[in-house]
């Protein structure tokens, strides 16, 4: 059996740390120790690089600090791990039994690894990479100052050859946000994110191009990939307000980035 290092970015994670570390105790898998590496100035990316440089392995699974591993899931990660040198598993996300609006919106638009995947890409938050493609690739790009290394990393690992697979029985669970001001705050970083991706790889939505989704519930919705049924009228009111946040978040993110590169 391979080597294999879980690395985790943690900050301010006092709360969700313990229940992700005691989820890594319970794997099926043996385990070894754990080591603590501290980089006061981490980007998730510089983070995640430091994590590799202190692992001594032939694979890294890597995670987030508000997740939860099923027990099985390095073993599934390493049942997947044939030809592709990237892994990504399924993230889903983890609410409360009475979840409010904020959270139900998250549980239905937040995570798609397995469409992710096709499109060439997959979420950090549950993937496994070999050593040697992680220094071919040169690790992730430090430079991202939100989120979207993750994307990043798996498009630069495609240009390079390297395959990337889904496993959808290595599963995490994920928190998801709860309130609007760091959900609004996460629309926000993926719109300057996702500019990023247009420029660098040709892939990516400038949403500053297509605002009108910010006005119209049903076509902001309908950016999330899916129209779920179900919903009684008032719950369609509060799903398509938030979307319309959402997106205008986005918009505010793409124009953002758009302004900083014209500097």
């Amino acid at each position: 059996m391979p080597d294999l290092s879980v690395i985790v970015p943690a900050r301010d994670a006092a709360e969700s740390l313990p229940l992700l570390l005691r989820s890594l105790e319970s794997q099926t898998l043996p385990r070894d120790r754990f080591e603590v590496v501290r980089d006061e100035v981490a980007n998730r990316s510089r983070a995640r690089n430091r994590g590799v440089e202190a692992a001594r392995s032939e694979l890294y699974a890597f995670t987030d600090a508000d997740c939860v591993a099923s027990p099985v899931w390095l073993h599934e990660l390493l049942a997947c791990a044939g030809s592709a040198q990237l892994v990504a598993g399924e993230v889903k996300l983890r609410t409360r039994e009475e979840p409010n609006a904020v959270e139900r919106f998250e549980a239905l638009w937040r995570f798609g690894q397995a469409a992710w995947v096709k499109d060439g890409w997959a979420a950090t938050a549950n993937l496994l990479v070999h050593a040697d493609a992680f220094a071919a690739i040169g690790g992730f790009d430090e430079s991202w100052r939100h989120i979207g290394e993750d994307v990043d990393f798996c498009f630069r690992a495609r240009d390079a050859g390297y395959a990337l697979s889904y496993c959808p029985s290595a599963l995490v669970d994920h928190d998801g946000e709860s309130e609007l001001r760091p959900f609004l705050l996460r629309f926000f970083r993926h719109g300057y994110s996702a500019n990023q991706a247009f420029y660098r790889f040709g892939v990516g939505h400038r949403a500053w191009r297509d605002p009108l989704p910010a006005l119209a519930g049903d076509r902001a919705l309908r950016r999330y990939g899916q129209m779920p049924d179900g919903f009684d009228a008032a719950e369609w009111r509060r799903m398509s307000r938030l979307a319309r946040a959402g997106y205008a978040a986005r918009v505010a993110g793409s124009v953002w980035a758009e302004l900083l590169r014209a500097r």
